[in-house]
């Protein structure tokens, strides 16, 4: 039987690894909007946005099974789309 301190440490270790995640969406981001950036693409592709995150909410294939946490998985997404634009739109407008 699994106890609280173990089942702590294996969120803690989800953790390391979301923070190692969302280091390298950075990178990769960084590195598409500076190809935008270089070819005069708009900053902002709202098309795209839409489709991320129709795309995350379908990854497992159980979309609407718990149409609660949908809604967590979306408002998650759509918070780090949020926070990555802030961010990038600092680097982006240098």
């Amino acid at each position: 039987m699994k106890t609280i301190a173990s089942l702590r440490q294996e969120i803690d270790q989800v953790h390391k690894e979301l923070h190692a995640l969302l280091l390298r969406r950075r990178e990769l981001t960084m590195a598409v909007w500076e190809i935008k950036k270089q070819e005069g693409q708009p900053f902002f592709n709202a098309a795209r946005e839409e489709q991320i995150l129709h795309d995350f909410l379908n990854m497992d294939g159980k979309q609407g099974q718990d149409p609660q946490f949908d809604e967590l998985l979306k408002g998650v997404m759509s918070s780090v789309l949020r926070e990555y634009e802030k961010y990038l739109k600092f680097h982006y407008d240098k």
